[in-house]
Protein backbone atom coordinates (compact mmCIF):
# COMPACT_ATOMS: atom_id res chain seq x y z
CA UNK A 1 0.00 0.00 0.00
CA UNK A 2 1.01 3.94 -0.75
CA UNK A 3 2.90 4.95 2.42
CA UNK A 4 1.22 8.41 1.61
CA UNK A 5 -2.37 6.35 1.22
CA UNK A 6 -1.20 4.44 4.60
CA UNK A 7 -0.69 7.72 6.71
CA UNK A 8 -3.90 9.27 5.62
CA UNK A 9 -5.84 6.51 6.48
CA UNK A 10 -4.34 6.48 9.82
CA UNK A 11 -5.09 9.60 10.60
CA UNK A 12 -8.90 9.09 9.46
CA UNK A 13 -9.30 6.42 11.68
CA UNK A 14 -8.03 8.61 14.73
CA UNK A 15 -10.52 11.46 13.23
CA UNK A 16 -13.13 8.86 13.57
CA UNK A 17 -12.27 7.53 17.37
CA UNK A 18 -12.12 10.61 18.47
CA UNK A 19 -15.07 11.68 17.25
CA UNK A 20 -17.04 8.28 18.76
CA UNK A 21 -15.01 9.26 22.25
CA UNK A 22 -16.82 12.35 22.20
CA UNK A 23 -20.11 11.08 21.42
CA UNK A 24 -19.94 8.73 23.81
CA UNK A 25 -18.78 10.95 26.72
CA UNK A 26 -21.27 12.79 26.08
CA UNK A 27 -23.88 11.06 27.20
CA UNK A 28 -22.09 10.67 31.09
CA UNK A 29 -23.42 12.98 33.39
CA UNK A 30 -26.72 14.36 34.28
CA UNK A 31 -29.58 14.51 31.60
CA UNK A 32 -29.42 17.97 29.58
CA UNK A 33 -32.64 19.60 27.97
CA UNK A 34 -33.06 19.99 24.52
CA UNK A 35 -32.72 23.44 23.24
CA UNK A 36 -35.95 24.47 21.48
CA UNK A 37 -35.62 24.18 17.71
CA UNK A 38 -33.97 27.54 16.05
CA UNK A 39 -35.80 30.06 14.97
CA UNK A 40 -34.69 31.35 11.72
CA UNK A 41 -32.61 29.70 9.07
CA UNK A 42 -29.21 31.60 10.01
CA UNK A 43 -29.15 29.95 13.55
CA UNK A 44 -28.19 25.98 12.73
CA UNK A 45 -25.57 27.61 10.29
CA UNK A 46 -23.46 29.49 13.52
CA UNK A 47 -24.28 26.76 15.76
CA UNK A 48 -22.40 24.30 13.16
CA UNK A 49 -19.64 26.96 12.85
CA UNK A 50 -18.78 27.20 16.50
CA UNK A 51 -19.15 23.67 16.82
CA UNK A 52 -16.47 23.03 13.84
CA UNK A 53 -14.24 25.73 14.56
CA UNK A 54 -11.54 24.44 16.89
CA UNK A 55 -11.48 21.21 14.30
CA UNK A 56 -10.36 24.02 11.84
CA UNK A 57 -8.43 25.60 13.64
CA UNK A 58 -6.24 22.36 14.58
CA UNK A 59 -6.09 21.90 11.12
CA UNK A 60 -4.92 24.95 10.20
CA UNK A 61 -2.37 25.12 12.87
CA UNK A 62 -0.97 21.52 11.57
CA UNK A 63 -0.49 22.89 8.04
CA UNK A 64 0.94 25.83 9.24
CA UNK A 65 3.54 23.53 11.09
CA UNK A 66 4.19 21.31 8.83
CA UNK A 67 4.97 23.93 5.82
CA UNK A 68 7.04 25.28 8.32
CA UNK A 69 9.25 22.77 8.64
CA UNK A 70 9.43 21.90 4.78
CA UNK A 71 6.79 19.13 4.58
CA UNK A 72 3.46 18.44 3.19
CA UNK A 73 0.61 17.65 5.38
CA UNK A 74 1.04 13.81 4.59
CA UNK A 75 5.16 13.81 5.84
CA UNK A 76 6.43 13.96 2.29
CA UNK A 77 9.32 16.25 1.71
CA UNK A 78 8.25 19.64 -0.14
CA UNK A 79 9.21 20.28 -3.60
CA UNK A 80 12.81 22.15 -3.57
CA UNK A 81 12.50 26.05 -4.44
CA UNK A 82 14.76 28.96 -4.94
CA UNK A 83 18.33 28.15 -4.71
CA UNK A 84 17.76 24.50 -3.79
CA UNK A 85 17.36 24.05 -8.11
CA UNK A 86 20.16 26.02 -8.90
CA UNK A 87 22.50 24.17 -6.63
CA UNK A 88 24.45 21.15 -7.84
CA UNK A 89 25.87 19.95 -4.61
CA UNK A 90 21.42 19.30 -3.46
CA UNK A 91 20.87 17.20 -6.51
CA UNK A 92 23.88 15.05 -6.31
CA UNK A 93 22.69 14.59 -2.52
CA UNK A 94 19.61 13.39 -3.40
CA UNK A 95 20.98 10.96 -6.45
CA UNK A 96 23.67 9.28 -3.61
CA UNK A 97 20.69 8.65 -1.08
CA UNK A 98 18.63 7.05 -4.41
CA UNK A 99 21.83 4.77 -5.09
CA UNK A 100 22.03 3.99 -1.44
CA UNK A 101 18.29 2.97 -2.13
CA UNK A 102 19.06 1.12 -4.91
CA UNK A 103 21.61 -0.61 -3.94
CA UNK A 104 19.50 -2.20 -0.77
CA UNK A 105 16.19 -3.13 -2.88
CA UNK A 106 15.97 -7.13 -3.71
CA UNK A 107 13.70 -6.48 -6.76
CA UNK A 108 15.73 -5.93 -9.89
CA UNK A 109 13.13 -3.98 -12.03
CA UNK A 110 12.52 -1.40 -8.42
CA UNK A 111 16.23 -1.47 -8.55
CA UNK A 112 16.39 -0.58 -12.49
CA UNK A 113 13.71 2.32 -11.70
CA UNK A 114 15.85 3.78 -9.14
CA UNK A 115 18.73 3.73 -10.78
CA UNK A 116 17.20 5.71 -13.85
CA UNK A 117 16.06 8.51 -10.88
CA UNK A 118 19.68 8.99 -9.90
CA UNK A 119 20.69 9.66 -13.78
CA UNK A 120 17.47 11.81 -13.82
CA UNK A 121 19.20 13.61 -10.29
CA UNK A 122 22.74 13.47 -12.00
CA UNK A 123 20.95 15.47 -14.79
CA UNK A 124 19.96 17.96 -13.12
CA UNK A 125 22.96 18.42 -10.94
CA UNK A 126 24.58 18.87 -14.41
CA UNK A 127 22.10 21.24 -15.48
CA UNK A 128 22.36 23.40 -12.17
CA UNK A 129 26.00 23.84 -12.47
CA UNK A 130 25.82 25.19 -16.42
CA UNK A 131 23.05 27.70 -15.11
CA UNK A 132 24.95 28.74 -12.35
CA UNK A 133 28.19 29.20 -14.88
CA UNK A 134 26.04 30.72 -17.34
CA UNK A 135 25.08 30.67 -21.11
CA UNK A 136 28.01 29.96 -23.42
CA UNK A 137 30.67 29.52 -20.67
CA UNK A 138 32.83 26.39 -21.45
CA UNK A 139 32.81 23.58 -19.05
Amino acid sequence: MNPQLQRFLVWVVIVLLMLVAVSIFENFGAPRPTPPPPQNGSEWLLSLLISWLPFIFLAGVWIFLMRRVGRTAFGTPAAPTGAMLDDPAYWRGRADASRALSERLADMQSKRQMLEIVRAYEYLAQRAEERRRGPGTPA
